[in-house]
Protein backbone atom coordinates (compact mmCIF):
# COMPACT_ATOMS: atom_id res chain seq x y z
CA UNK A 1 0.00 0.00 0.00
CA UNK A 2 1.38 3.20 -0.83
CA UNK A 3 0.23 5.77 1.59
CA UNK A 4 1.07 8.41 -0.70
CA UNK A 5 -1.80 8.12 -2.55
CA UNK A 6 -4.06 10.54 -2.84
CA UNK A 7 -7.17 8.75 -1.27
CA UNK A 8 -5.33 7.57 1.71
CA UNK A 9 -3.90 11.36 2.24
CA UNK A 10 -7.82 12.24 2.09
CA UNK A 11 -8.86 9.78 4.35
CA UNK A 12 -5.86 11.10 6.96
CA UNK A 13 -6.50 14.48 6.78
CA UNK A 14 -10.47 13.93 7.22
CA UNK A 15 -10.32 11.61 10.14
CA UNK A 16 -6.93 14.33 11.94
CA UNK A 17 -8.95 16.93 11.72
CA UNK A 18 -12.06 15.60 13.11
CA UNK A 19 -10.18 14.71 16.24
CA UNK A 20 -8.72 17.76 16.38
CA UNK A 21 -9.36 18.75 20.46
CA UNK A 22 -11.26 15.68 20.76
CA UNK A 23 -10.93 13.68 24.19
CA UNK A 24 -8.65 10.30 23.80
CA UNK A 25 -11.38 8.11 24.27
CA UNK A 26 -13.10 9.60 21.21
CA UNK A 27 -9.91 10.08 19.26
CA UNK A 28 -9.62 5.85 19.64
CA UNK A 29 -13.40 5.48 18.62
CA UNK A 30 -12.36 7.62 15.44
CA UNK A 31 -9.20 5.52 14.72
CA UNK A 32 -11.14 2.38 15.03
CA UNK A 33 -13.51 3.59 12.41
CA UNK A 34 -10.66 4.79 10.21
CA UNK A 35 -9.49 1.34 10.36
CA UNK A 36 -12.78 -0.20 9.81
CA UNK A 37 -12.97 2.07 6.47
CA UNK A 38 -9.42 1.06 5.77
CA UNK A 39 -10.81 -2.68 6.28
CA UNK A 40 -13.82 -2.32 4.38
CA UNK A 41 -11.98 -0.84 1.37
CA UNK A 42 -9.22 -3.37 0.97
CA UNK A 43 -11.62 -6.58 1.67
CA UNK A 44 -15.20 -5.73 1.14
CA UNK A 45 -17.76 -7.05 -1.34
CA UNK A 46 -18.10 -3.78 -3.56
CA UNK A 47 -20.35 -5.43 -6.66
CA UNK A 48 -23.63 -4.28 -4.94
CA UNK A 49 -22.15 -0.44 -4.66
CA UNK A 50 -19.85 -0.24 -7.63
CA UNK A 51 -21.11 -2.86 -10.80
CA UNK A 52 -20.11 -6.19 -11.57
CA UNK A 53 -17.16 -4.65 -13.88
CA UNK A 54 -15.51 -2.80 -11.19
CA UNK A 55 -15.81 -4.41 -8.65
CA UNK A 56 -14.12 -7.34 -10.48
CA UNK A 57 -11.35 -5.18 -11.56
CA UNK A 58 -10.90 -4.71 -7.96
CA UNK A 59 -11.01 -7.90 -6.99
CA UNK A 60 -8.04 -8.61 -9.79
CA UNK A 61 -6.36 -5.79 -8.18
CA UNK A 62 -6.70 -7.24 -4.58
CA UNK A 63 -4.36 -9.94 -5.82
CA UNK A 64 -1.63 -7.51 -6.41
CA UNK A 65 -2.00 -5.47 -3.44
CA UNK A 66 -3.19 -6.76 -0.56
CA UNK A 67 -4.14 -3.32 0.79
CA UNK A 68 -4.65 -0.02 -1.10
CA UNK A 69 -6.37 -1.55 -4.35
CA UNK A 70 -9.42 0.67 -4.00
CA UNK A 71 -7.29 3.58 -4.30
CA UNK A 72 -5.23 2.26 -6.90
CA UNK A 73 -8.25 2.20 -9.30
CA UNK A 74 -10.53 4.38 -7.74
CA UNK A 75 -11.39 7.77 -6.10
CA UNK A 76 -13.16 10.08 -4.03
CA UNK A 77 -16.29 9.50 -6.77
CA UNK A 78 -16.48 5.90 -6.16
CA UNK A 79 -15.80 6.10 -2.38
CA UNK A 80 -19.14 7.94 -2.05
CA UNK A 81 -20.65 4.95 -4.03
CA UNK A 82 -19.51 2.46 -1.74
CA UNK A 83 -20.15 4.34 1.41
CA UNK A 84 -23.49 2.95 2.01
CA UNK A 85 -22.50 -0.64 2.73
CA UNK A 86 -19.79 0.75 5.44
CA UNK A 87 -22.86 1.59 7.51
CA UNK A 88 -24.65 -2.13 7.02
CA UNK A 89 -24.04 -4.70 8.41
CA UNK A 90 -21.48 -7.04 9.01
CA UNK A 91 -19.68 -3.63 8.63
CA UNK A 92 -21.61 -1.93 11.97
CA UNK A 93 -20.31 -2.84 15.01
CA UNK A 94 -22.02 -4.29 18.10
CA UNK A 95 -21.47 -1.25 20.58
CA UNK A 96 -24.47 1.79 20.37
CA UNK A 97 -21.92 4.31 21.10
CA UNK A 98 -18.92 3.15 18.19
CA UNK A 99 -22.02 2.02 15.82
CA UNK A 100 -23.39 5.97 16.55
CA UNK A 101 -19.81 7.29 15.86
CA UNK A 102 -19.35 5.10 12.77
CA UNK A 103 -22.91 6.85 11.13
CA UNK A 104 -21.67 10.33 11.98
CA UNK A 105 -18.28 10.29 10.91
CA UNK A 106 -19.66 8.98 7.57
CA UNK A 107 -21.91 11.58 7.37
CA UNK A 108 -19.34 14.12 8.39
CA UNK A 109 -17.07 12.28 5.36
CA UNK A 110 -19.75 12.72 2.81
CA UNK A 111 -20.15 16.89 3.74
CA UNK A 112 -16.37 16.94 3.60
CA UNK A 113 -16.11 15.37 0.22
CA UNK A 114 -19.12 17.84 -0.70
CA UNK A 115 -17.33 20.96 1.22
CA UNK A 116 -13.97 20.62 -0.58
CA UNK A 117 -15.49 19.81 -3.64
CA UNK A 118 -13.54 16.76 -4.24
CA UNK A 119 -16.55 15.31 -5.78
CA UNK A 120 -18.29 15.42 -9.60
CA UNK A 121 -21.55 15.79 -9.21
CA UNK A 122 -21.68 15.45 -12.45
CA UNK A 123 -21.87 11.94 -12.20
CA UNK A 124 -22.12 10.29 -8.33
CA UNK A 125 -25.51 13.25 -7.42
CA UNK A 126 -27.33 10.16 -7.19
CA UNK A 127 -24.81 8.04 -5.51
CA UNK A 128 -23.98 11.06 -3.00
CA UNK A 129 -28.23 10.90 -2.10
CA UNK A 130 -28.58 7.54 -1.89
CA UNK A 131 -25.32 7.35 0.52
CA UNK A 132 -27.18 9.67 2.49
CA UNK A 133 -30.33 8.13 2.75
CA UNK A 134 -28.28 5.15 3.76
CA UNK A 135 -26.69 7.09 6.49
CA UNK A 136 -30.18 8.47 7.84
CA UNK A 137 -31.60 4.68 7.64
CA UNK A 138 -28.44 3.58 9.38
CA UNK A 139 -29.34 5.85 12.10
CA UNK A 140 -33.18 4.97 12.17
CA UNK A 141 -32.09 1.85 12.19
CA UNK A 142 -29.67 2.20 15.39
CA UNK A 143 -32.39 3.70 17.17
CA UNK A 144 -35.11 0.70 16.93
CA UNK A 145 -31.72 -1.91 17.97
CA UNK A 146 -30.99 0.64 20.31
CA UNK A 147 -34.56 0.70 21.80
CA UNK A 148 -35.20 -3.14 21.64
CA UNK A 149 -32.36 -3.72 24.22
CA UNK A 150 -33.84 -1.21 26.21
CA UNK A 151 -32.83 -3.73 29.96
CA UNK A 152 -34.89 -1.86 31.73
CA UNK A 153 -38.39 -1.69 30.66
CA UNK A 154 -39.81 0.48 33.11
CA UNK A 155 -36.62 2.81 32.70
CA UNK A 156 -38.28 5.00 29.81
CA UNK A 157 -41.15 5.31 31.78
CA UNK A 158 -41.91 8.62 32.92
CA UNK A 159 -42.68 8.94 36.78
CA UNK A 160 -46.68 9.85 37.23
CA UNK A 161 -45.86 12.95 39.48
CA UNK A 162 -44.52 14.35 35.93
CA UNK A 163 -47.31 13.34 33.83
CA UNK A 164 -49.84 15.79 35.96
CA UNK A 165 -51.64 18.40 34.38
CA UNK A 166 -50.03 21.74 36.04
CA UNK A 167 -52.08 23.76 38.09
CA UNK A 168 -53.02 24.46 41.99
CA UNK A 169 -51.44 21.21 43.37
CA UNK A 170 -48.18 21.93 42.17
Amino acid sequence: MDFDEPGWQLIDDFFAKEGTGRAGATVRRYARVRDRLQHFLDTGEMADWLGTHPATLLSAEREFHERGAFWQLFGPDELVCVLPGFVREPWMPDSVGEARTQISLVSRLLSHLSRKRLLDFSVVRCAYWEAEAAVKQARSDLDTKSAARDPDGWAGEMPRRFRQQPGAQW
